[in-house]
């Protein structure tokens, strides 16, 4: 049995509703991470704490029959939640649609297990985006865990191969490291954090070298414009951190214990932090006036994340068309 033996619809259906309720999922990990389970308590109004009732948790409809409030309380709940489960509704629906016209011929679990692999990184795109829109950090369990799938993916399923996959985490790792090497080591200050470097690599394990230099270009170009944007409307890029997010809980998460042993077998010692309570040259220069364009801070991932689900709804052709154009007749 072929996808293209069932109806266009059921796909439709069922992949809206299987991104309204991750997206629903989502919203939860956003908020939670990385201080709290994301599983346990369920899920309650932040401002009665009474718990929300099963019927009163239907991704998208819940808000709309609350007329935006608590049940309980009468609390005003945000309609951003709605809007973000519509947009996982949504990308889910986008990914069906054009998988269904480019692959229905192959047999039903090998069609689901693609869209179930691609929906589960756009997932991790877009909650890894939101996580860093509102705490400047990008989740280990989200850039690494998606390195992994998009390896065992491309091994296991019709894609790019597993040769194309790893040439894709070596670029994708290899090139915005370079950035961060020469940014931390020669002019001593952050730019394009690790965990950037993570979410390329993430890339590239699934969509292969191609959507990294797309996601790249993309999202730099769309990054610059946000950030001209944001300077000549006031509007702020980066969040107000909450420190407890920041505070070392007393352990060490993946990317510092592979720092450590690396350390450890070569002797190469990672330079140390600048005390907290000592200027830096990032202090003297906010003193000192408006901040310069590249010294502005700004949240990288979510526009790299933009930029690969570009590649990923059809990226890839315009990627191939203008290889086509470069080649000549």
């Amino acid at each position: 049995m072929t996808a293209a033996d069932l109806p266009a619809w059921f796909f439709r259906v069922f992949a809206f509703l299987w991104g309204a309720v991750w997206g629903s999922f989502a919203t939860v990990v956003v908020h939670r991470w990385p201080r709290q389970s994301v599983v346990r308590p369920g899920s309650h109004c932040p401002n009665c704490l009474k718990p929300v009732r099963p019927y009163d948790n239907v991704p998208i409809l819940a808000w709309l029959w609350l007329r935006g409030r608590c049940r309980d309380c009468k609390t005003p709940i945000s309609p951003r939640y709605a809007l973000i489960e519509a947009m996982y509704a949504v990308t889910a629906l986008a990914l069906i649609e054009l998988l269904y016209r480019a692959q229905s011929e192959q047999a039903l679990p090998v069609f689901l297990a693609l869209f179930f692999v691609r929906f589960a990184f756009a997932w991790g795109l877009l909650t890894a985006s939101f996580i860093d829109l509102k705490k400047l950090l990008l989740p280990d369990f989200i850039t690494l865990g998606g390195v992994v799938l998009g390896v065992a993916a491309n091994l296991l399923l019709p894609g790019i191969g597993w040769r194309q996959s790893l040439l894709g985490v070596a670029l994708g790792a290899g090139i915005p490291y370079a950035f961060y090497f020469v940014w931390d080591r020669f002019l001593k200050r952050e730019g394009m954090g690790l965990g950037d470097v993570k979410l390329l690599a993430m890339v590239g394990a699934l969509l292969g070298p191609q959507a990294v230099v797309f996601a790249m270009f993309m999202g730099s170009m769309q990054g610059i414009a946000a950030t001209l944007l944001a300077r000549a409307t006031g509007w702020k890029l980066a969040p107000d951190i909450d420190p407890a997010d920041l505070d070392d809980d007393g352990g060490e998460s993946i990317s510092e214990k592979i720092v450590g042993l690396f350390s450890r077998l070569t002797g190469w010692k990672p330079a140390p932090e600048a005390p907290e309570d000592e200027p830096t040259e990032d202090d003297t220069t906010a003193a000192e006036g408006p901040e310069p364009l590249l010294r502005t801070m700004i949240p990288f991932g979510p526009f790299l994340a933009l930029g690969a689900i570009e590649y990923l709804l059809g990226g890839d052709r315009l990627m191939q068309a203008y290889l086509s154009l470069l080649r000549g007749p």
